[in-house]
């Protein structure tokens, strides 16, 4: 694959002097942990007042800078739920980097556009300037089988950012012009008219500079960076409009892992890793899951780098699960069915332990797995945030504490057993279930067949939608799965002891069955904006 050279930003730190002799300072190194480069400067780094846990100094001052990664579920029921979020691009461009205002003397009055004659006028969150934007799909295969639809059964797209140029599988499956028979092509209009059809069209990610930006930001090279909101907007939807047709076994945590981790994305002198640069050291990290199915990261020991060792275990390779022959999971026949069916932990489990991604162990447990997420940014845990539009309730359900409302991720996770952070020992069957109005049944609970219906019970349906039952299993009505695992990492971003004594509030779930997403796009908008320039 040809690789764009992208800049290395460190130019934008000369303008803070006391920062500008670290930047050539850093290495890469070569186990693919993350690492930090700079001086420091001042005391302990806090978040709301509180010490972060291992913070020590500032390390890399705020930047204004963020860094999004978007990962895309583009299996086959996906076409309506990308178009809906394609439809929120520019409104969360907007948001992110030109948020309005509310008023100081009436914090409950509306937002409005920001008026910078009136003193009163005070934004909802700081602005965003430099973004990076870089999109992966949750197709990594079928390593060991051949399952229909999952092209390239060895590695998929295998994590790496700008699929339709990058990606394996998807050279398959290219949204305008598929290759595979009975694949889909994508209807006209689902892409704006600036995508050309050329595979190298874009780099492996994209910037958005806002007039505010300084002259670093700007990236020289054609469609490497802008300052038009409107014409990034379209760059926006070329590379996230991925379509469908990939695989229907879809790997979204580990797909973000391979990304970030496994594929070395920091910004680094000397890092050659095909995702190189998307990651920067002062940036926030956002990551945005956009899926109706249950994360399906099966274990393969050839990407273990070490994570079972560390907790103890050999690794335990779990491919076996994509042979359709096989007797040794949860369902005899059916490999989608194996990722629901199973009681998370027990021998059946074909996934990796959610640490991998959210170590939930402290930070002084002896040989502590040390290349999650978090590690991306090690002592400042409040710059990455965790959001999944994917499969949970039209109506999240929400909890009281103190003064505010927060998410009940008992209600969506079922009662904990001692730790709120051992996801393998909640009782499930206590989870929300119910229905949601005329659209029919739901539920977040593990292994709940639908007696009707040869699959469990959905998560959500279409909102608007009709539940008949003398069709259940019909096409007609779309809905997405309980995707317990995905609610737990976001869970562990939002109420985990991560920033010293308390929780981050980084995380968040949205319910993708909504047909109009704008007020989670707006809800995630706001979740990012309060880490930017902090």
């Amino acid at each position: 694959m040809q690789r764009v050279t992208r800049r290395v930003g460190c130019a934008g730190l000369a303008l803070v002097g006391l920062f500008a002799a670290a930047c050539g300072s850093s290495t890469s190194p070569s186990d693919g942990s993350a690492m930090d480069s700079g001086t420091s400067e001042g005391g302990p780094r806090t978040e709301g007042g509180v010490p972060i846990e291992g913070g020590g100094p500032v390390i890399v001052p705020p930047t204004g800078q963020l860094d999004l990664l978007f990962v895309i579920d583009n299996s086959g029921s996906m076409a309506d739920n990308q178009s809906n979020f394609l439809a929120q691009v520019r409104p969360l461009i907007d948001r992110l980097t030109n948020p309005p205002c509310r008023s100081r003397a009436n914090p409950s009055a509306p937002e409005h556009a920001c008026n910078p004659m009136n003193p009163d006028d005070v934004r909802v969150h700081e602005p965003a300037t430099d973004l990076h934007v870089g999109v992966v799909s949750t197709d990594l295969g079928t390593p060991g089988s051949m399952v229909p639809g999952c092209d390239d059964p060895s590695r998929g797209d295998h994590g790496l950012l700008n699929p339709i140029r990058n990606g394996f599988a998807l050279q398959s499956h290219l949204p305008w012009a598929p290759r595979r028979p009975n694949a889909v092509t994508a209807p006209s209009g689902f892409r704006p008219m600036v995508c050309n059809n050329d595979i190298n069209q874009f780099p492996s990610f994209i910037t958005f500079c806002s007039n505010s930006a300084d002259r670093t930001c700007d990236v020289p090279g054609l469609n490497m960076s802008t300052r038009d909101p409107d014409v990034f907007s379209d760059w926006f939807k070329c590379n996230a409009g991925i379509f469908i047709n990939g695989c229907g076994l879809e790997s979204q945590l580990e797909s973000a892992w391979r990304a970030l981790v496994h594929h070395d994305a920091r910004q680094a002198p000397g890092n050659m890793s095909p995702n190189a640069g998307f990651v920067r050291p002062s940036a926030v990290l956002a990551i945005v899951m956009l899926t109706d199915e249950e994360d399906g990261s099966v274990r393969d020991c050839n990407y273990d780098q070490g994570f079972s060792s560390q907790n103890g275990d050999a690794c335990d390779s779990a491919l076996d699960i994509y042979n359709t022959s096989s007797m040794a999971w949860a369902h005899p026949t059916n490999p989608d069915l194996r990722f629901y069916l199973y009681t998370p932990g027990d021998r059946r489990d074909p996934t990796w332990n959610l640490d991998r991604y959210v170590n939930s162990a402290p930070s002084s447990a002896p040989n502590r797995w040390a290349k999650d997420f978090l590690s991306l940014k090690p002592g400042h845990p409040e710059r990455v945030v965790f959001a999944a539009i994917t499969g949970v309730p039209l109506a999240v359900p929400t909890r009281t504490a103190g003064t505010e409302t927060v998410t009940n991720w008992d209600a969506l996770l079922g009662t904990p057993s001692g730790s709120p952070d051992n996801f393998y020992g909640r009782d499930s069957s206590m989870a929300i279930s119910g229905m949601q109005e005329s659209a029919g049944p739901f539920s977040m609970r593990t292994a709940n067949m639908d007696p009707n219906c040869s699959h469990v019970v959905p998560a959500c349906r279409r909102a608007g939608s009709t539940y008949n039952p003398m069709m259940t299993c019909s096409n007609a009505q779309s809905m997405a799965f309980p995707s317990r695992r995905l609610v737990e990492i976001a869970r562990r971003f939002d109420e985990s002891v991560q920033c010293g004594a308390g929780p981050c509030r980084n995380g968040m779930v949205a319910s993708i069955c909504a047909t109009n997403l704008s007020a989670p796009i707006q809800q995630i908008a706001n979740m990012i904006g309060r880490r930017v320039n902090r």
